[in-house]
């Protein structure tokens, strides 16, 4: 797969208002889940019907203000999980691109919001929002982060074993102290770093 058809399929997520035209009239405002070159997914009060044709004014800031993207779709989805359109025409690639820079101010900004979209899915015991929010199933999101859980373990007690003889004599409130950091690192950088990078593949091979 080119890297062009992957990111027609890649969605990034992107919290903007957006007017909705269907049938030649306003059916409704709506915010962006998240968009790809292909299409994007809504959550409106008002979720159009399957099947109906619409228009959606995408916000496009430039120098000289704000400008409108009117894109034409079809809907795809439309579920409590939001209304998903299919673009009749993918944005051009340098469009797209200009769309994302001068909207998240920086590529950090969609890494940030991939994670603050994690943790709002690991807050929720039923992982409610979670195919929205990350782009995976319940399923696909307990089995990666029970593995990667796992594996922390595994690693903090193989590496202990193997350089116990070097490790220093410390104090027991000191060994207290580096586990609660290693676990709060872990937990907090380094296995939503791999979750989410799980999650990118898993959606990649999905689309492919």
């Amino acid at each position: 797969m080119t890297s062009r058809d992957q990111r027609t399929f890649e969605r990034i997520p992107f919290s903007k208002k957006v007017k909705v035209v269907s049938m030649g009239r306003m059916a409704a405002y709506a915010m962006i889940i998240n968009i790809g070159m292909g299409g994007v997914l809504l959550q409106s009060a008002t979720p159009l019907p399957l099947g109906s044709q619409c228009q959606v004014a995408i916000p496009m800031p430039g120098g000289d203000g704000i400008r409108h993207m009117m894109t034409e779709g079809t809907v795809v989805r439309s579920d409590a999980g939001g209304t998903a359109v299919k673009f009749v025409q993918t944005i051009e690639p340098s469009t797209f691109d200009t769309l994302i820079r001068r909207t998240t101010g920086a590529p950090h900004s969609s890494i940030l919001a991939n994670y603050q979209a994690y943790f709002q899915v690991t807050r929720n015991q039923d992982l409610a929002d979670c195919e929205k929010l990350l782009g995976v199933s319940k399923k696909a999101y307990r089995t990666t982060f029970c593995i990667t859980f796992v594996s922390c373990i595994s690693l903090a007690i193989l590496s202990v074993w193997l350089f116990q003889s070097s490790i220093p004599a410390f104090s027991n409130w000191i060994k207290i102290a580096l586990s609660f950091g290693y676990g709060a690192i872990w937990l907090a950088v380094i296995q939503p770093s791999i979750d989410l990078t799980v999650f990118h593949f898993l959606k990649q091979h999905s689309s492919s």
